[in-house]
């Protein structure tokens, strides 16, 4: 997705939401190869060392919104606020690709993928990964590693994907937005959305 916008934009705004260990953010900032800018939202600690990482290899191209650990903070809130303030300043949108990899929860990510629709802007791309993803499947949320989580979750919620869910509640029935079939058969780890 990245190199379809990458082939039709000089100076691509690309955003990357959950960054992980930066492995993605790296390959994007190599693919983007100084051009545009590269937007990274996560828990603050991380986007700054990620930041840091990559200006020591060459990449300065780099805006980050980091939030806080605190329990009701997210990457969900810095969403929010970066789109209310776009509304007046880029009503249009901002990105021209956003990869949403967050923590594939609804409550986190339900709030992430509302802005992100209205921070797209028409012909860019949302990809929305680990949208077979679930509770139950995870290695380190199931309920056999980490009995903890049927203090906290339905078994309905164990067992779903939520990923699915928000495709299936916000993207899928928006006549705004165009899945594009990536091709991956039979598992579906990824799914696609062109804004038109």
């Amino acid at each position: 997705m990245a190199t379809r916008v990458l082939a039709t934009h000089a100076d691509p705004l690309i955003a990357e939401v959950g960054i992980g260990i930066g492995a993605t953010s790296l390959a994007l900032a190599r693919a983007m190869d100084h051009r545009g800018t590269l937007w990274l939202f996560d828990f603050d600690s991380r986007v700054q060392e990620l930041r840091a990482d990559l200006a020591d290899i060459g990449y300065r191209n780099v805006e980050i919104v980091g939030n806080s650990r605190r329990t009701f903070d997210s990457y969900g809130w810095t969403l929010a606020m970066l789109t209310r303030r776009a509304r007046i300043d880029r009503p249009e949108g901002m990105f021209d690709f956003i990869y949403l990899d967050g923590g594939h929860l609804y409550q986190y990510d339900t709030l992430a993928a509302i802005c992100c629709k209205e921070l797209l802007k028409p012909g860019g791309y949302l990809l929305l990964d680990d949208y077979d993803w679930t509770i139950a499947k995870s290695p380190t949320m199931r309920p056999s590693h980490n009995p903890s989580v049927l203090a906290d979750y339905s078994e309905e919620q164990i067992e779903l994907s939520h990923v699915e869910m928000i495709c299936s509640l916000l993207l899928d029935p928006d006549a705004g937005f165009e899945q594009i079939p990536l091709g991956y058969r039979d598992v579906e780890h990824r799914r696609a959305y062109l804004k038109l």
